[in-house]
C-alpha cells in the first residue's frame, strides 16, 4: 500500500537523532498564527512545532515531529529517535520503514498552511477533500478516495472518541492548538482500529513538549465585509530530569458570517469557538508512563438570516451551540526490552442546544447528547528475530440522545462494539515484509460477531525502489449517523433522516497496490515518484432515497441498503526537493465511483459529490530569514443533487472546475537563544474561486453547496515563542 503525505522528502533524512530543541534560529520555517494577543490562557500547538522545526534545519519539510504519546517506552530514549509513525502497525516504526505507508501532516505543515481546526489542516492531502454540505451552518465532512466522512475514522492518540454526534460538525471544532502532528492511513484500518474505517484512518497525535517555555499567538483574517481572528496559547514545564511534562493551551477563533449572494441570508456561519485543556506525563520508575488529557470544546455557530436578532425573528435560521468535554488515561509500561503494553480508558460528552427551523417556527428547538466510553488493552512482543506480534481488544460505548419535537425525531440509541484484534509483522527477508492482522467485532448491533482481515506487504527490490501491496475487509454497522442528526433546510421545509427498519450492516472489500521511487537527483537533494492504485468495493450499499409522508411538514428521507458500489481510482505524486530555494509537490487522483444500480430518485449511477478528478500543488522556498508557502488545490467537476424551492423542480446538476490558491509569508526574528518572534501575512483563495449558482432567499436548498468552503481571505498574523 502506497500513499502520499504532504512531507514525502522526509525519510531520506530522519535517520539521524534529533537533539532537544535549543538552536537559536530553529524556527526560521515558522509562519505563526498570529498578532501577539491579549490571551493569558494556554494554548497547545507551537512547542510540538518547535520539535518539528528543528527537523526543518535538515528539511524543508519534516515529516513527523514527535514519537507518538502513546509509544511503550520511556520518554527520553523516545525523544531521541528518528522521525516516528505508529498508526499504520500500532507499533513505532520510522516512517520509511512501515509496510503500510503513511502519510504525515507535522506542525510545520499545519503552521505553513495557516491552518485553524483539523478540516483545514488535512485540505493540501492528496486523495482527501473537505466539503462544504450546508450553506447555512457549514456542516462539513472529510472524503477521502472517493468515500463520505462515514468511511473515515478520526482517532485521537489511536483512541476513538468522536460519538455520532460529535462528527455532525466535529472537524471544524478540534483546534490545532492540540495538535502535534496528524498521521494519515487510507483504506484498511478497520483491522487494527475499528470496523467502520473503510474508507481510512485519521489519527490526531497530541503534542508532547521537550523544554519549558511557551507560546502567545494572534491572527486577524477578513472575508467580504466582515473580519475574523484566532488567538492561541501555551505553557509547557519540563522538568531537568525530562521524566514528564505538564502543558496547558487555548484556542479562541471567531468567523464571521458571509453572505456571498448579498440576499441577505448567509453562505457562510458565524462561528465562535473556545477550546483549551492541559495533558500531564508522568514517567513511573525505569519503564513506566502515565499519561493523563483533558480538552474542553465550546463553540457557537449560527446561519441563515438576521443574525442579530432571536432565531424565532428569522426566515431560515439554524443555530447550533455544542460542548465537548474529552478525557483519558493511558498507562505504558516496558516489562522487558522486547515485551511492552498499555492499557487507556477514554470518556467524551457531547451536548448540543440546536434550532433549525423556517419563519420563526417557536418549536424548532432540539436538544441532544452523546456520552461515548472506550477500553482498550494492547501488548507487543518482539523478542522473535524476524517476527512482531501485537495483540489487543477494545469496547466502545456509545448513547444518543436526540430530540426535535417539531420534526416528530426522538432518537434514543444505544451502541456497543467489543472488538479483539491480533497483527504479525513478518521480515521474510531483509528486503520483504509481510503484515498479517485480523479483528473480530461484536456489535449489539449484528447477529453475530464479524472477522476483518487485513493483509499487507512491501518489497524494496533496491534501495530507491519500495512495492507495496494491501487488501483488507471492514463493514459499517446499521446505526444513526452524524448526518441524521443535522436537520437540513430545503423549498423552506426541513428534510429528516431516519434509518429503514430492515437496513443492515454495509461491508467493505479494499485493495492497493503501488510503488515508490526515490532516486538520487543530479539537482537538490532529494526527488520522488510515487503512484498508487486502488479499488473499494462495498456491498448492501447504504442509499438515502426520499420517502415522504405528505400529512407531516418535513420531508422525509430514508436510509436503505441498495445493491453495491465500485470506487477505484489512482493518485500519483511528484516532486523536487531543490533545498532551502525550493520544495516543489504536485499530487493527482483520478477516480470512480459508481453505484450497481441508479439512483432511484435521479437515476444515474455516479455517487453523487464525487469528483472523477482533484489534486494539490505546494511550493515552499526559505530566503534568509523569511519563508514562503503557495498551496493549490484542484477540484473536477460532479454531479450535485438540487432540490425545488428556489427552482421549480428538482434535478442533478454538474459543477465546474475550481482551483484555489493559498499564499503565505513570514519574516522570523531571533529575540534570544530560546525565543522567537514571526511576522506573517497571507492570503487563501487568491482568485476568489467559489459557487457562482447559489440559492438564494427563504426557499433555498441550503445543501446544493459545492466547490470551495470559503471566499478569498486575507490574514496577517504574529506569535512569540520563548
Amino acid at each position: 500500500m502506497l500513499f502520499w503525505g504532504m512531507n514525502p522528502f522526509t525519510p531520506k533524512k530522519t535517520r539521524t537523532p534529533r537533539p532537544v530543541p535549543t538552536c537559536p534560529c530553529h524556527h526560521r520555517r515558522k509562519c505563526g498564527l498570529a498578532l501577539i494577543g491579549a490571551l493569558l490562557c494556554l494554548n497547545a500547538t507551537l512547542v510540538a512545532e518547535d520539535a518539528a522545526s528543528l527537523a526543518v534545519e535538515a528539511s524543508p519539510s519534516p515529516a513527523v515531529a514527535n514519537p507518538a504519546p502513546e509509544a511503550a517506552t520511556t520518554a527520553a530514549p523516545v525523544r531521541e529517535m528518528g522521525d516516528v509513525v505508529v498508526t499504520a502497525t500500532r507499533r513505532e516504526r520510522l516512517i520509511e520503514e512501515v509496510p503500510v505507508r503513511t502519510e504525515v501532516i507535522s506542525a510545520t505543515d499545519i503552521e505553513r498552511t495557516q491552518a485553524r481546526t483539523l478540516a483545514d489542516a488535512v485540505e493540501f492531502t492528496t486523495g482527501i477533500r473537505v466539503e462544504n454540505n450546508c450553506q447555512n451552518c457549514g456542516f462539513s465532512q472529510i472524503r477521502m478516495l472517493g468515500l463520505d466522512g462515514g468511511y473515515v475514522q478520526i482517532l485521537q492518540d489511536g483512541r476513538p472518541l468522536m460519538s455520532s454526534l460529535a462528527m455532525v460538525y466535529g472537524i471544524e471544532q478540534i483546534p490545532t492548538s492540540m495538535v502535534d502532528r496528524i498521521e494519515v492511513v487510507k483504506g484498511g484500518g478497520s483491522a487494527l482500529y475499528g470496523p467502520g474505517a473503510l474508507g481510512g484512518v485519521i489519527n490526531i497525535i497530541s503534542r508532547e513538549p521537550w523544554r519549558s517555555g511557551g507560546s502567545i499567538g494572534h491572527r486577524y483574517e477578513t472575508f467580504g465585509s466582515g473580519a475574523g481572528r484566532s488567538t492561541s496559547a501555551h505553557l509547557d514545564w519540563v522538568p531537568e530530569s525530562r521524566r514528564g511534562f505538564v502543558t496547558v493551551f487555548g484556542q479562541f477563533d471567531y468567523m464571521p458570517a458571509y453572505d456571498r449572494t448579498g440576499d441577505g441570508f448567509s453562505d457562510v456561519a458565524r462561528r465562535r469557538l473556545n477550546a483549551g485543556g492541559a495533558r500531564v506525563s508522568l514517567d513511573v520508575g525505569d519503564n513506566g508512563r502515565l499519561v493523563l488529557d483533558y480538552t474542553r470544546i465550546d463553540e457557537r455557530r449560527r446561519g441563515g438570516d438576521r443574525l442579530d436578532r432571536p432565531v424565532t425573528q428569522s426566515q431560515i435560521a439554524e443555530s447550533i451551540e455544542s460542548t465537548i468535554d474529552m478525557t483519558s488515561a493511558r498507562w505504558i509500561h516496558n516489562i522487558t526490552d522486547d515485551w511492552s503494553y498499555q492499557l487507556g480508558v477514554g470518556y467524551a460528552r457531547t451536548e448540543r442546544d440546536t434550532y433549525y427551523g423556517t419563519d420563526g417556527d417557536p418549536d424548532a428547538f432540539g436538544f441532544s447528547k452523546s456520552p461515548v466510553w472506550n477500553f482498550d488493552a494492547i501488548t507487543t512482543y518482539e523478542g522473535l528475530d524476524a517476527l512482531a506480534l501485537t495483540f489487543g481488544a477494545q469496547a466502545f460505548f456509545e448513547k444518543v440522545d436526540d430530540a426535535q419535537p417539531a420534526y416528530s425525531r426522538f432518537i434514543s440509541e444505544r451502541y456497543r462494539n467489543v472488538g479483539v484484534f491480533a497483527q504479525a509483522e513478518w521480515e521474510v527477508t531483509r528486503d520483504l515484509e509481510i503484515v498479517l492482522g485480523g479483528r473480530v467485532d461484536d456489535s449489539n448491533l449484528l447477529s453475530s460477531p464479524v472477522f476483518s482481515p487485513r493483509l499487507a506487504a512491501a518489497w524494496r527490490p533496491q534501495p530507491e525502489l519500495t512495492l507495496r501491496a494491501s487488501a483488507a475487509t471492514g463493514f459499517r454497522a446499521p446505526q444513526v449517523f452524524d448526518e441524521d442528526l443535522h436537520i437540513e433546510l430545503a423549498g423552506g421545509e426541513a428534510q429528516v433522516i431516519r434509518n429503514d427498519a430492515d437496513l443492515k450492516e454495509e461491508t467493505a472489500f479494499s485493495y492497493t497496490l503501488g510503488a515508490e521511487w526515490r532516486p538520487e537527483p543530479a539537482v537538490g537533494r532529494g526527488a520522488f515518484v510515487e503512484g498508487n492504485v486502488f479499488t473499494t468495493r462495498l456491498r448492501d450499499t447504504f442509499l438515502i432515497v426520499e420517502d415522504d409522508n405528505p400529512a407531516t411538514p418535513e420531508t422525509e428521507f430514508t436510509r436503505i441498503n441498495r445493491g453495491g458500489s465500485w470506487i477505484y481510482g489512482a493518485e500519483i505524486n511528484v516532486g523536487w526537493d531543490f533545498g532551502d530555494a525550493l520544495t516543489v509537490q504536485v499530487g493527482y487522483v483520478e477516480q470512480r465511483a459508481r453505484l450497481d444500480d441508479p439512483d432511484p430518485d435521479f437515476g444515474s449511477r455516479n455517487v453523487a459529490r464525487t469528483p472523477e478528478r482533484y489534486g494539490v500543488v505546494t511550493l515552499d522556498s526559505n530566503w534568509r530569514d523569511y519563508s514562503f508557502f503557495v498551496g493549490g488545490k484542484l477540484t473536477g467537476p460532479m454531479e450535485v443533487p438540487h432540490f425545488e424551492g428556489f427552482i421549480d423542480e428538482d434535478r442533478l446538476a454538474r459543477s465546474p472546475w475550481f482551483f484555489t490558491v493559498d499564499a503565505a509569508v513570514s519574516r522570523h526574528f531571533d529575540v534570544s537563544e530560546t525565543s522567537h518572534f514571526t511576522l506573517t501575512a497571507g492570503v487563501k483563495n487568491i482568485f476568489d474561486s467559489f459557487q457562482k449558482d447559489l440559492d438564494r432567499g427563504p426557499l433555498r436548498d441550503a445543501d446544493y453547496v459545492y466547490g470551495p468552503r470559503f471566499p478569498r481571505a486575507f490574514h496577517v498574523g504574529a506569535s512569540f515563542d520563548w
